[in-house]
């Protein structure tokens, strides 16, 4: 009789490297940036995590927000954690159009409401980022944001 076969063991896919992580910032950062102008960089007040934040150029009231005060809206913004990269993108949960130009892919890394989790950046996960900063932004023309 033989022997039944083992089980494969299940292996641990490796954490991302610092410099591989740091690659997939740089990139997420390299396209927010040219949204700077017409929106401008705020600060994302995290200490010693490399991050950037893009807000609108003047201050917006959003109802039901901030006490119908006016505030410099996020727009979107990236951070390097320890083990992937944030990439925020503001009003992806509330807005269903929105949500339809991201790609499966991007969707698959969302991990919040508004937040994607980033463990690499291949081209076209760059351009599906691309995408929905695009769309985003003209959601923000049209509200008179920007």
């Amino acid at each position: 009789m033989a022997k039944p076969a083992k089980a494969k063991a299940k292996t641990k896919s490796p954490a991302p490297s610092k410099n591989s992580l740091q690659e997939v910032y740089d990139g997420i950062a390299e396209l927010l940036n040219r949204h700077v102008p017409p929106f401008k960089i705020g600060d994302l007040a995290v200490r010693e995590k490399p991050s950037l934040q893009l807000v609108t150029p003047k201050p917006v009231t959003v109802a039901g927000a901030y006490g119908g005060k006016p505030v410099n809206w996020q727009f979107a913004a990236v951070i390097r954690q320890k083990d992937y990269v944030g990439f925020y993108l503001m009003g992806v949960h509330s807005n269903a159009e929105l949500k339809k130009k991201a790609s499966a892919a991007l969707l698959k890394t969302l991990k919040g409401k508004s937040c994607f989790h980033l463990k690499s950046l291949d081209d076209q996960m760059r351009k599906d980022i691309a995408i929905v900063l695009d769309a985003s932004a003209g959601i923000y023309k049209q509200r008179g944001w920007v």
